[in-house]
């Protein structure tokens, strides 16, 4: 089958289109779509926060495809539309017991940790397989895996609640466009740092320096100093991004006198 190959670390100009054996597993998928990420981009670059295995090496985080072969499995047959949850895990760890499968401690990021679906098949255990709903057209439904899973679990992890403000910094990407409907759908009220005005018809304004109680930050360190002091008091800051960098500075004092809480998801 051909598949996109990194053949060594930060090989850039050896990343090709190669020919690589059809993966076997439990169920054997068609590779339909694939989106493209910051994680997949710093994977080729061989810049990520992780351990990229193996080498070498097919990225490739998030992606939807059709059955082609369910082996033995009941949940799904040949045809099947279906996407893939983006993290393997082992399901048998301290934290994947406690419900925290998505930092399971002999787990990763699929594309990164271990090969990818920016190829014509990809092999997957069942429990990290899911349906796509007849109504969704799988090129809608491939950047659920990463941009939509994510930022809901940043959503979750902040615990934001009915009527409270949110700041999604960022809001014009993938993610952010999520944080922003997500934040709408649970009620909030939704403040968005872009310059794109279509924001609006997903629930979103345009902020206008207001206090909030909670900010999505996926983009960094250059804008963490910029919009942490517009939270509130016992307000939440949840980030899951360093493309502008991984280092920002802080001000202790106003972490604790505010009882501020930094949240990473």
């Amino acid at each position: 089958m051909k598949a996109v190959l990194i053949k060594e670390k930060g090989d850039i100009a050896g990343t090709e289109i190669a020919d690589v054996p059809k993966p076997a597993g439990e169920v054997v998928i068609k590779v339909a779509y694939a989106g493209l990420n910051p994680v997949d981009i710093n994977t080729i670059r061989g810049k990520v926060n992780y351990t990229i295995s193996p080498y070498p090496h097919i990225p490739g985080a998030e992606f939807v495809g059709i059955v082609e072969n369910a082996g033995k499995s009941k949940r799904f047959r040949r045809g099947d539309r279906v996407m893939i949850y983006p993290r393997f895990y082992d399901g048998d760890c301290d934290r994947c017991r406690a419900g925290m499968e998505e930092i399971c401690r002999n787990g990763g990021i699929i594309g990164v940790r271990a090969n990818g679906g920016y190829a014509e098949f990809f092999a997957a255990s069942e429990n990290l397989i899911e349906k796509v709903p007849d109504s969704l057209d799988l090129k809608d439904a491939v950047s659920i895996p990463v941009g939509g899973l994510t930022s809901y679990h940043a959503l979750k992890r902040a615990e934001l609640k009915k009527e409270e403000k949110v700041l999604v910094v960022g809001a014009s990407g993938n993610t952010g466009q999520y944080a922003v409907l997500l934040s709408a759908l649970m009620g909030a009220k939704v403040y968005y740092v872009s310059r794109k005005g279509w924001l609006r018809e997903m629930g979103g304004s345009e902020w206008k320096n207001e206090k909030v109680d909670v900010i999505v930050n996926s983009l960094g360190a250059e804008t963490w100093d910029r919009y942490i002091g517009y939270l509130d008091s016992n307000g939440r800051i949840v980030t899951f991004g360093s493309m502008t960098g991984p280092e920002a500075k802080l001000n202790l004092a106003y972490i604790y006198t505010s009882e501020i809480s930094i949240i990473g998801s």
